[in-house]
């Protein structure tokens, strides 16, 4: 017995080839080159597009984007204040690791010379 779908003496449609050329063929330097030069022209053409349907006046998209560079250049976004907060905890722990190393150096000579630690 045989599955429903299949008939006998009847055979599957035979595949299409694919067409262009095999990806083997194609150079490698042109096709990197031509898809960077694609991408430059794709992100032009949307940034004209996206400032031709912005819900605002262009004088106002303008500013908008002005400012929002200049609080950029500043420092004044969530990301750098976090990088700074970082970077001061991380000043404080390596004080705090460089005078526990100290302590620890101080505490062996005195055990070396065998003095007693109160």
């Amino acid at each position: 017995m045989t599955a429903p779908d299949e008939r006998e003496g009847e055979r599957a449609p035979a595949r299409r080839r694919p067409r262009g050329r095999p990806y083997k063929n194609v150079p490698t330097a042109g096709s990197a080159s031509m898809l960077g030069v694609g991408m430059i022209i794709g992100a032009v053409l949307g940034a004209g597009i996206a400032l031709l349907v912005a819900p605002r006046a262009g004088w106002e998209t303008r500013r908008s984007i002005a400012r929002r560079a200049g609080s950029m250049g500043r420092g004044a976004g969530a990301w750098t204040k976090l990088g700074r907060e970082l970077r001061k905890a991380a000043r404080a722990k390596r004080k705090a690791l460089e005078l526990e190393a100290k302590k620890q150096e101080i505490e062996t000579k005195r055990a070396a010379r065998g003095e007693v630690i109160v």
